[in-house]
C-alpha cells in the first residue's frame, strides 16, 4: 500500500473505493469537532470514474490504545460478518 499526501500536506492510503487521512491535532481548526485530537477521516470516491469525495467519518485518536480498538472492531466486524455470510 502506497501513501500520498494530499493539498493540505496530509498523508493518506486508498483501498478499493476508500481513502484513509491522517489528520494531526496541529492542523484541526479550533471550530471543528474533535480539536485539539488527531483524526482518522475515512472517506468513500463517489464512484469508480469520479474522484470527488463523500464527506466520510471522522475517528478521534485520543491515545494509541484507541486507535488500536479502532482496528480492533474493523477485523472483528469483518470475521463475524464471515461467519454469518
Amino acid at each position: 500500500m502506497k501513501t500520498q499526501k494530499d493539498n493540505k500536506g496530509h498523508i493518506y492510503a486508498d483501498v478499493g473505493n476508500i481513502r484513509v487521512t491522517y489528520i494531526p491535532a496541529r492542523d484541526r481548526d479550533a471550530s471543528k469537532e474533535w480539536a485539539g485530537s488527531d483524526v482518522i477521516r475515512v472517506q468513500a470516491y463517489k464512484s469508480h470514474t469520479d474522484n470527488s469525495l463523500h464527506m466520510g467519518a471522522e475517528f478521534p485518536v485520543l491515545s494509541p490504545e484507541d486507535f488500536g480498538q479502532f482496528v480492533a472492531a474493523l477485523c472483528q466486524v469483518y470475521a463475524e460478518g464471515k461467519i454469518v455470510a
